[in-house]
């Protein structure tokens, strides 16, 4: 019997209460009453994170107080001197001021040192490389909305076990030697961020990091005022599936990391990986956060409070773009193929113009006619293929894709010595494909 076979009575399911266990093909406890299934590491997590969110319920009589938007729901807390006209996540006026409902309580603050002037000009210089914006994105009427904002982060330390199985390449002259790989890996993440903000996208958060944790102090009030502080109000199970998941991922890239190293490439077909051993710590850093509707759609928009890093999903003027795919269009496709037409039939078309004296003057023209209406027919196909490569351009680019989180090394605790196994064996030697 395993070992999570015989915890059943301590992991419970979040779902419906009822009892889990370990299946062992699916390496996931399941629930036999509602059918839900969970990863060992998210169960784990979950204990931690419930316990945290069970001490937090008491009630408090602090002197701040926390403002409220009867619109979106949002709640952030300030001091009793700082008041706010607008909601930063809807933009809605509807906001109202009440006590503390619960205590707050964070270990540690990151000051803000980007003053709002300064994330204005970032905010401004991050924006206008796109020039599909819309006018008023960057008007002073609405980078006036950035909002200083404590964000609420668990700064998660963890243990991780990585077991995979995949292909390596290793290049010979025109070939690659292929390889079967056995890796297992255990290593150690420290304070890797994790928001704990349902009103903000996590992956707009994961794009502000990094932030520079040795200029982090122990909490105190009087960082707080005039800025917002956010109470962190995601469930335990959320959190710990954000957890799992970012652990995952840099599991996978540890392993190609720190053992695949002689390898052009690596494809891992199988894998499994496991984070025990938490510690974590709640911490509010600094965001400069504007939220912006265009065309009944909310944008929000995020500044490091700390680093100046700017991110979010930028929004486009349908009518900009319409006039540069016009131009498209008309420059590097109608007018082009017009050119082109001209020539290609440029044969066709001479003897109905040209007197038969002209013609005999041309001499051979007429025996290129067909080497010169291949090589219009040619040059209209690239003039086409040029079109739809600047079309494509043109609509990805009017897009502003986020930036993905830091890389496993971020938050790689290099004072913790890793275990590394790895077994290789040779399978073949396959020919290079070349590109």
């Amino acid at each position: 019997m395993s070992n999570w076979d015989a915890l059943a009575d301590t992991y419970k399911c979040p779902g419906c209460s009822g009892n889990l266990f370990y299946d062992t093909s699916t390496r996931k406890l399941d629930c036999k009453f509602c059918g839900s299934s969970y990863n060992p590491d998210v169960l784990e997590a979950l204990d931690v994170f419930s316990r945290v969110e069970a001490e937090s319920d008491a009630k408090t009589d602090d002197p701040r107080h926390e403002i409220v938007c009867s619109s979106c729901g949002a709640v952030v807390i300030t001091d009793e001197n700082t008041s706010s006209s607008i909601c930063c996540f809807c933009g809605s006026p509807a906001l109202a001021a009440r006590r503390l409902t619960k205590e707050f309580k964070p270990d540690y603050i990151l000051p803000f040192k980007i003053t709002k002037e300064e994330a204005k000009s970032k905010f401004i210089e991050w924006a206008s490389t796109n020039k599909y914006i819309p006018d008023d994105f960057t008007s002073e009427e609405n980078i006036n909305k950035l909002t200083g904002l404590y964000v609420p982060f668990w700064l998660v330390d963890c243990k991780c076990e990585a077991e995979f199985y995949g292909t390596g390449y290793v290049p010979q002259n025109d070939n690659l030697a292929v390889f079967a790989l056995e890796r297992r890996l255990t290593f150690y993440l420290s304070r890797v961020p994790f928001d704990g903000s349902r009103k903000i996208s996590n992956r707009l958060m994961a794009a502000v990091e990094p932030f520079d944790y040795s200029e982090m102090v122990e909490y105190r009030d009087s960082y707080l005022p005039g800025f917002y502080a956010e109470r962190y109000d995601q469930t335990p199970l959320e959190l710990s599936e954000n957890v799992s998941n970012r652990t995952k991922r840099y599991a996978e890239e540890a392993v190609k990391l720190m053992s695949c190293s002689e390898y052009e490439e690596v494809k891992f077909s199988t894998g499994y990986s496991n984070a025990t051993d938490f510690k974590h710590s709640y911490a509010l850093l600094p965001v400069w956060f504007m939220n912006y509707k265009y065309e009944g759609v909310n944008y929000g928009f995020a500044i490091n409070g700390q680093t100046g890093e700017a991110c979010g999903d930028l929004p486009f003027s349908k009518r900009k773009r319409r006039m540069a795919l016009s131009r498209v269009i008309l420059l590097r496709l109608v007018l082009p193929l017009l050119l082109l037409l001209l020539l290609t039939l440029a044969p066709v078309i001479t003897p109905f113009v040209l007197s038969g004296e002209a013609l005999k003057r041309l001499g051979n023209f007429y025996q290129l006619t067909g080497v010169v209406m291949m090589a219009g027919i040619f040059l209209m196909l690239f003039v086409i293929g040029a079109f739809i490569k600047r079309w494509i351009y043109i609509s990805n680019i009017s897009q502003n894709p986020i930036d993905p989180p830091p890389k496993v090394e971020q938050y790689y605790d290099g004072t913790k010595k890793p275990i590394i196994k790895k077994k290789d064996k040779f399978v073949s030697v396959m020919k290079r494909i070349k590109e």
